[in-house]
């Protein structure tokens, strides 16, 4: 794996987050702050967003994941609890699924271990289509703005119109390889019975990318005590709720690293 640009603040157990699909590290910056007094927080940006190159050779949210931790071991971690946004979840769990001694706990923050529906595949092939055909520009104008919940969604404009800056200036490859990797990702339910007290869900009442009935679903298999269903929010409850996924995250670490 090529350079990965990332920040890094605090001391203690290791946090690493992953940030979501056209998004950076930067999403992260506030959430540090709140975790950096107890825990040694680390941010990177994904290979092809951000400052992180996109890597030469085919790659698969697996073959990312693996590439993630080897990096991480070179920083001399040996454990350490991962947490990720929507495409980043996805990643956590191709990450406890072949390192499961390298990550005391995972974290799916608007995200899901559920694979991707015939009707969801055929959708990444659209978008695939799209990009190669006019760019990232005019899906950046319409995605990012659907990622919000629209009741609220004009408390957060400077926080949406920084996340499609900077997603402006993803090379087109980025956004294709990706979405063809989630498209051929498997489905991870097994980890969520096999890991169940080490997974952490996230999920918003009104997420359209993750829907309320499948994160109930997670629910169901996952420890209540590590579930947050967070009200009045969708796909972006890490601004649209913030002090409830502070406090979320918080809880989830003390519990692992056995600290109040």
């Amino acid at each position: 794996m090529k350079h990965i640009f990332f920040y890094e603040t605090g001391s203690g157990f290791p946090l690493i987050f992953l940030h979501g699909f056209c998004e950076s590290s930067d999403i992260w910056m506030a959430l540090s702050e709140e975790l950096s007094d107890r825990y040694r927080i680390i941010c990177p940006d994904l290979p092809g967003f951000g400052q992180s190159p996109l890597p030469e050779e085919p790659f698969s949210l697996q073959s990312i994941g693996d590439g993630l931790v080897a990096w991480l071991k070179n920083m001399d971690i040996d454990q350490c609890i991962v947490i990720g946004h929507s495409l980043g979840g996805y990643i956590s769990l191709e990450i406890l699924r072949k390192h499961p001694d390298f990550v005391a706990g995972i974290g799916l923050l608007n995200s899901s271990a559920f694979g991707d529906s015939q009707e969801k595949k055929d959708n990444r092939n659209k978008l695939i289509e799209f990009i190669d055909r006019n760019g990232v520009e005019p899906f950046i104008n319409t995605f990012v703005p659907s990622l919000f919940y629209p009741p609220t969604i004009a408390k957060h404009q400077e926080t949406l119109e920084s996340i499609s800056s900077k997603a402006m200036d993803i090379d087109p490859q980025s956004v294709m390889q990706y979405a063809a990797a989630m498209r051929e990702r498997p489905d991870s339910v097994d980890l969520l019975h096999k890991y169940r007290d080490r997974i952490m869900l996230i999920a918003g009442e009104f997420d359209q990318n993750v829907p309320l009935e499948k994160s109930l679903q997670m629910k169901k298999i996952l420890d209540d005590d590590n579930v947050s269903i967070v009200p009045d929010s969708a796909h972006m409850s890490l601004f649209e709720q913030s002090e409830m996924c502070y406090g979320a995250i918080r809880k989830f670490a003390g519990h692992l690293t056995a600290q109040p």
